[in-house]
């Protein structure tokens, strides 16, 4: 009798146990849901841009050096690029073809998505989305990627939608806004001078920091399965050329090679002007010894 009570005094506890974690999933889940499709206000984005060919020349550069493609496809005809409990991410058709957003988005529709991350609805993207490193490109520069996107050649492509799943949703309601959505700015109009260090820097804002931290001190990848990012401070220490070879190859001085995360397939893509600017804010990095 005895072993009977507690046998049903331990099933209406777990079943209160069970009852609570539903309501909490629940709750996570709505407000999940809620942040990712909260309507965002932003400034007013850019309403023209460049058709001549130089200006479409800088827009494929632009958009082979943030490696648009290793999520859109070769094509950018959109894909399926990540499966996981958290959920099914589809990165967009940017073509005019079927199923594609290019036919439909405005200039500004454009730049809303690329520097912000807010759809033209003004419902906001998924964060993995990397608008946030793209709040960082200039009005000219973001510019001549939208000129290059809205020439792309129709492909149809008809894709499922992103989908996020209850841990997703979890996942969102547990993070504050800021570091889910970012800490946004207003663009520059331009960038700085080419090859200078302030274009390293400002490079690097749209490039480096993702993985290596926001002063390039050693940063944690956006990918869950990969390693810790160095600090670039001994790279400033490297000759011009040998921040070139790593950079472009993945081949460190020593002929170390470099974590497969390093993207120098895309990285390969830099002028020697964007080297050289790089190389130079790499060197203000360097440790000061006034005083010492």
């Amino acid at each position: 009798m005895r072993l009977s009570r507690a046998l049903k005094w331990i099933g209406i506890s777990l079943g209160g146990i069970l009852g609570l974690l539903c309501v909490a999933a629940l709750v996570f889940f709505l407000v999940g849901r809620a942040r990712l499709n909260r309507k965002v206000a932003v400034p007013a984005g850019l309403t023209a841009v460049p058709g001549d060919s130089s200006a479409l020349a800088r827009g494929e550069h632009i958009l082979r050096i943030h490696g648009c493609q290793g999520c859109h496809g070769e094509d950018l005809s959109g894909r399926v690029f990540l499966d996981i409990p958290l959920g099914r991410f589809v990165a967009t058709n940017l073509t005019r073809g079927r199923g594609g957003i290019g036919a439909t988005y405005h200039e500004e529709d454009w730049d809303h998505a690329i520097r912000f991350g807010v759809r033209a609805d003004h419902t906001s993207l998924v964060p993995i989305m990397p608008y946030r490193l793209f709040n960082h490109l200039s009005d000219a520069d973001a510019a001549a990627l939208i000129a290059y996107l809205k020439r792309l050649p129709p492909i149809d492509n008809l894709l499922p939608s992103t989908s996020i799943r209850l841990p997703g949703y979890i996942m969102v309601s547990l993070t504050d806004m800021q570091g889910l959505f970012g800490r946004l700015s207003q663009p520059p109009p331009a960038a700085p001078p080419s090859g200078t260090a302030p274009y390293g820097a400002y490079l690097a804002s749209t490039i480096c920091v993702e993985c290596h931290g926001e002063h390039l001190q050693g940063g944690k990848h956006p990918a869950p399965d990969a390693p810790p990012a160095p600090s670039l401070v001994p790279a400033a220490y490297w000759s011009q050329s040998e921040v070139a070879a790593a950079v472009r190859t993945g081949i460190a001085p020593g002929n170390r090679k470099l974590s497969d995360w390093m993207p120098s397939q895309r990285l390969q893509y830099l002028t020697d002007e964007e080297i050289q600017g790089l190389y130079a804010y790499l060197q203000t990095l360097r440790p000061s010894t006034t005083g010492r």
